[in-house]
């Protein structure tokens, strides 16, 4: 009995150590891939500076940097044309600052992303496509660096609502073909989320913690 909870106590630990995600006091610097459910051998990192640019009673801006490292692509489109983010649960509005070949070579709308690129739909997500298909960067080629200024409103207590450390926003991209087709998976994550293989050893540390309690009892 003995072995197994110190077993189980182990696994809890090893959870832990997987859920390791930056805090929300220091860290403003989140990343997910290149192994993930729809990463396709690619890095999505989200980055918010630390601090808000400008703030007023009733919103705040924040300089949001979305960067897609594409050199370890190993799916088989040739070219990104479509990127959406979402740091909060609303947004009041937002602009696109920079962006692979200019800004002008992408249009930005308020919302998510489905299969056919920008969709307009989704609280708190700001979306950006590619004017025309021959303008999106091609991939695998390095990274991609996007940077928003996004309006984030505060709350009725005048708080941030921004997510904090970043911790559960959602990063998306579509890849395609020479024809603007979508190949491959939609990329759709949620950052700073722990797996489920991690939540389950945490539980079963959890278990063996609380079960070697009542032994000593």
């Amino acid at each position: 009995m003995r072995s197994v909870c110190l077993i189980s106590c182990a696994l809890g630990v090893a959870a832990l150590l997987l859920m390791d995600a930056p805090s929300p006091a220091s860290a403003s610097t989140i990343s997910i891939g290149p192994v993930c459910g729809t990463c396709q051998g690619s890095i999505y990192t989200l980055d918010d500076g630390g601090a808000p640019t400008s703030s007023t009673a009733t919103d705040e801006t924040w300089r949001i940097t979305y960067t897609i490292n594409t050199s370890g692509y190993n799916g088989t489109g040739t070219r990104l044309d479509t990127a959406a983010l979402k740091v909060s649960s609303t947004l009041t509005s937002a602009s696109l600052v920079s962006a692979p070949g200019g800004v002008g070579l992408w249009t930005e709308t308020l919302g998510g992303l489905n299969q056919a690129g920008c969709d307009g739909s989704g609280s708190g997500f700001d979306c950006v496509q590619t004017t025309a298909i021959g303008n999106a960067p091609t991939v695998p080629d390095g990274t991609l660096t996007f940077e928003f200024d996004l309006v984030i409103p505060k709350d009725a207590g005048g708080n941030s609502t921004i997510f904090s450390g970043l911790i559960g926003s959602t990063v998306k991209a579509r890849y395609t073909d020479e024809a603007g087709n979508k190949v491959g998976a939609l990329v759709s994550e949620d950052l700073g989320v722990p797996e489920p293989g991690a939540a389950w050893l945490l539980g079963l540390g959890l278990a063996g913690l609380a079960a070697a309690g009542r032994k000593r009892a």
